[in-house]
């Protein structure tokens, strides 16, 4: 096998489509790193990316029983922990 990527085997070249309407003024400023709209402010909409917030997940036992290869495995408790998850 060579040292050439696989996925690289099926790419394609994507054809170049213009877009000639204007999506409501608001543009990417590339030193604010943020959609920003004619008059300058910031642009907020539902397609960004929530900020992240703390969620605690309680602990609990994961009941015994055979696995898809026939192991038999006990039961386990696992410790309850906190997570940063987004928008929950």
């Amino acid at each position: 096998m060579g040292k050439m990527p696989f996925l690289s085997h099926f790419k394609q070249e994507v054809p170049f489509i213009e877009f000639t309407e204007e999506y409501d003024g608001i543009e990417y400023d590339a030193v604010r790193q943020a959609n920003v709209d004619r008059d300058g402010a910031l642009a907020w909409c539902a397609r960004t990316r929530r900020r992240p917030t703390s969620v605690y997940t309680a602990g609990h036992r994961i009941k015994a029983g055979y696995t898809t290869s026939g192991k038999w495995r006990p039961s386990k408790w696992v410790p309850g922990k906190t997570d940063k998850r987004a928008g929950k």
